[in-house]
């Protein structure tokens, strides 16, 4: 396995009692569904864990690599503690969909839905100038929002395989989207980083995106579903638009 994507929808993940008591304790915070739907994200990634590393999903300890930013243990890139792994882990939740990537090098995963969002003020504070040109470039509104989401995912899933998260000028990560396979310069590591991201194929109304340190971009890369109905979700619920505070917010549920 080089890398290696899973996919799901919150109604198709089969109920496992695999959860830690923190885990239970924040599913119990959130207003449903989205405390169903934090729960179904936990059970997946569990199990999909547990059948990898050949052990009880309830007995996977999960917690954090050290930020490359800063060096804190708390909120650096996702890590399996126990047992012990040379697997790299990134994960990624929209709502009732879900995504996990494992990798033998370092990855980031993003899924989003298709949510209606303010394409001017995003492009504005969110897009490198090559990619709202090349977003411009579309006039029919769904295209440009397919095209909104293109950009967007392969920003975030570079950010997390690098490990600096969303709290970055974003306007300073051109991901190619025009490319089917984006080469992403990372000036915040000295020396600087290449990485490659590319959007594989996804759930129905979603858009998904994988980064990958560009010396690993041409080994295999695999996507599947937990479930053969999980390709059949319903549409997601769309109230309102979702600007970029809006963003950084749902990823915090």
């Amino acid at each position: 396995m080089a890398t290696s994507i899973w996919l799901w929808s919150a109604e198709d993940v089969p109920h496992h009692d695999v959860l830690g008591e923190e885990e239970r304790r924040r599913a119990a915070a959130l207003r449903e569904p989205l405390g169903s739907y934090f729960t179904a994200a936990r059970v997946a990634v569990r199990t999909v864990l547990g059948d990898l590393l050949g052990v009880p999903g309830g007995d996977i300890v999960l917690g954090n690599r050290p930020c490359p930013g800063c060096g804190d243990p708390g909120h650096g890139p996702p890590r399996v503690v126990w047992p012990e792994t040379s697997l790299w882990i990134s994960l990624s939740r929209a709502e009732r969909y879900g995504a996990l990537a494992v990798s033998t090098a370092a990855v980031g995963v993003d899924i989003e839905t298709h949510r209606p969002v303010d394409l001017p003020g995003l492009s504005r504070d969110a897009l490198a100038p090559a990619e709202a040109a090349w977003l411009d470039g579309f006039t029919e509104p769904r295209e440009r929002l397919l095209g909104f989401y293109r950009c967007w995912t392969r920003k975030e899933a570079v950010l997390k395989a690098v490990g600096v998260g969303m709290s970055v000028d974003l306007r300073r990560w051109d991901t190619a989207p025009g490319a089917d396979r984006g080469t992403v310069r990372d000036t915040t590591s000295s020396p600087a980083r290449l990485w490659a991201v590319e959007n594989p194929p996804s759930l129905p109304d979603t858009t998904m995106a994988v980064g990958r340190p560009a010396t690993s971009a041409e080994d295999d890369l695999s996507v599947r579903a937990l479930s053969a109905a999980e390709t059949g979700g319903a549409d997601l619920p769309v109230t309102g638009e979702t600007t970029l505070k809006g963003f950084r917010a749902l990823k915090e549920m």
